[in-house]
């Protein structure tokens, strides 16, 4: 075995110079795409939001019980406040210029607020249908500050003919907006 003590180069060295090089570039090249860091596909600018898009459909009101026969394909923008049926004796909290979404689920012939309420400017449609999250939807803009009820009934789908169970559910959400 030729051993080698000094200053010269050993092929030992040569490998472990390249090893090292290899794996730096490695660790750096963790996170990134094709097109720098980032997401999975490498791209950091943010995702389009397909637009919205919607069908009115004659009687998609009877099955879902949602007020309205517009049915949303998908939403426009993300809400900033999201209400849903469990959160009625919540203290709901909004900031000016938040869009306060209401969800509430199928299988009830759900009625609500039509026009602004308070400091909420309503957003049309009131009460459209989300088919892919089975949920019927009204929309609204803070435009200004202070304490605003949103009150909602629902009541059973009844099938014309048959037995049906009578009852009103009233919730009421109470949106602070700051």
């Amino acid at each position: 075995m030729n051993k080698h003590h000094g200053k010269g180069f050993t092929w030992q060295t040569f490998g472990a110079i390249v090893f090292s090089f290899g794996l730096a570039i490695m660790l750096a090249a963790c996170g990134q795409g094709a097109d720098g860091p980032g997401s999975p596909n490498g791209n950091n600018a943010p995702t389009a939001q397909p637009a919205p898009s919607s069908t009115t459909v004659n009687g998609s009101n009877v099955a879902s019980g949602c007020p309205s026969n517009v049915v949303m394909t998908n939403i426009p923008t993300k809400a900033n406040v999201t209400i849903q049926e469990s959160m009625a004796k919540d203290n709901i909290v909004a900031h000016m210029g938040d869009i306060v979404e209401v969800r509430l689920p199928f299988g009830q012939k759900w009625s609500g607020p039509t026009a602004s309420q308070g400091v909420l400017q309503i957003q049309d449609p009131a009460g459209y249908a989300l088919q892919s999250d089975h949920v019927c939807i009204w929309r609204f803009q803070a435009k200004g500050s202070g304490l605003t009820p949103l009150n909602f009934t629902g009541r059973a789908i009844c099938t014309p003919g048959k037995m049906c169970p009578l009852y009103v559910q009233s919730i009421s959400f109470n949106v602070n907006v700051q």
